[in-house]
């Protein structure tokens, strides 16, 4: 049998992807323990209807309601990742307000958005079409450029068929003004979907009160789980068309899926991913209350990091989320000389015991300390100030 070691199990992660996704320890326990491991579909023994969403034992619908209920949402599925969860968020409204509603196929977007948004809107054959950020350095969006661009396409004559807003996003890790924009959105009456794939499960939300039609989540990236792994959560009002059942029957064997929901692939994972999620949902509920003494730590760790010379946080300040970027041009300088150019700064790290800073960039990094203990923020400290003193004096 092949060997796979994990190569990384005993370094600090400081990737923001993974951050969020940690599983606790008594979760990793409990699915080696049960065996939760010993085959793909471990969900899937006792499934009566045809539907992973749809299974009671271990329940699953209930999980699905109680995540709903935790975005103060009405309806929930489990999806293969957030960028699912977008697909069929961009299915449906191509399908429904584009289709019957005669509007444009123009979604509105903001410049930072992750690719899978814009990928989503390009297979359903809509188009985005973006506001605009600030520019450099902190590259915010407003609601007013909401307002601004939903103006400018009804002027036209192209009324926006959705907007979307990425909740924090992945460049920057600033937090997009989703509560004014869904009021627009509501004024306007255009459906909103808000991006949480990097906020939900680590910050509270409640869909209700930043009016959002449709939320999209990443469990991998947010919700100590294992990936892929998303949900959507919407209204009763949407979960109707969004959630639809298969109608079609096969004309010649007869064949009909009627428990399949086609905007989802028929049946979502049945697996080890979305067990992961169950079992850390709590740990999840918990963490969310200490969001705000997560902040002071990031904002404390930016002023650290910044104060090792020549160092600048990218994005808005003071910081709202856990994923930072910075602008290092003191690394760059180094990575000109040196014989390994970019790729020196991870390979550096990595000796050092901190893994996940992207090999072979060095004119800008992007980490999180997100859910790591005082001890190994100052282990990510001390191996940056460590490596500058050694290169560049």
């Amino acid at each position: 049998m092949q060997q796979l070691r994990f190569r990384y199990k005993d370094k600090v992660v400081v990737n923001p992807l993974m951050r969020g996704g940690v599983l606790p320890e008594e979760v990793q326990e409990e699915l080696c323990r049960e065996k939760w491991l010993s085959i793909g579909y471990a969900l899937c023994f006792d499934c009566i209807e045809g539907r992973s969403s749809l299974i009671t034992k271990p329940n699953v619908r209930k999980h699905l309601e109680d995540i709903a209920a935790f975005f103060n949402g009405d309806v929930a599925e489990h999806t293969f990742g957030c960028r699912a969860a977008q697909f069929a968020v961009m299915h449906f409204i191509a399908r429904h307000r584009v289709r019957e509603e005669k509007t444009s196929n123009i979604v509105i977007a903001d410049p930072n958005s992750h690719y899978s948004t814009n990928i989503a809107a390009e297979a359903c054959d809509l188009k985005i079409a973006e506001v605009m950020h600030s520019g450099y350095p902190e590259y915010k969006v407003s609601a007013e450029s909401y307002a601004e661009k939903i103006e400018e396409l009804k002027s036209e004559g192209k009324t926006p068929a959705l907007a979307v807003a990425t909740h924090a996003d992945p460049y920057y890790g600033n937090l997009a003004p989703v509560k004014e924009i869904g009021k627009i959105c509501d004024d306007y009456e255009i459906p909103f979907m808000v991006n949480a794939a990097y906020t939900g499960g680590v910050m509270s939300i409640d869909m209700k009160e930043i009016k959002a039609d449709f939320l999209t989540l990443s469990a991998h990236k947010s919700m100590a789980s294992l990936a892929p792994l998303g949900y959507l959560v919407t209204t009763y009002e949407h979960s109707r068309k969004l959630f639809e059942l298969s109608k079609e029957k096969a004309e010649w064997s007869g064949r009909a899926f009627g428990k399949k929901i086609p905007s989802l692939f028929g049946c979502s994972i049945g697996g080890l991913p979305l067990l992961s999620s169950m079992l850390s949902f709590e740990h999840v509920k918990e963490r969310v209350k200490n969001w705000s003494s997560e902040v002071a730590r990031i904002n404390k760790f930016i002023d650290e990091f910044e104060n090792l010379g020549e160092i600048m946080l990218l994005g808005e300040r003071p910081h709202r989320h856990h994923l930072t970027h910075f602008e290092t041009p003191v690394l760059w300088e180094i990575s000109k000389n040196h014989k390994r150019k970019g790729f020196f700064l991870a390979e550096e790290l990595e000796k050092l015991g901190i893994v996940g800073v992207h090999k072979g960039l060095t004119k800008h990094i992007k980490m999180s300390i997100y859910g790591l203990s005082n001890e190994e923020v100052k282990k990510v400290l001390n191996a940056f100030e460590e490596i500058i003193k050694k290169y560049a004096g």
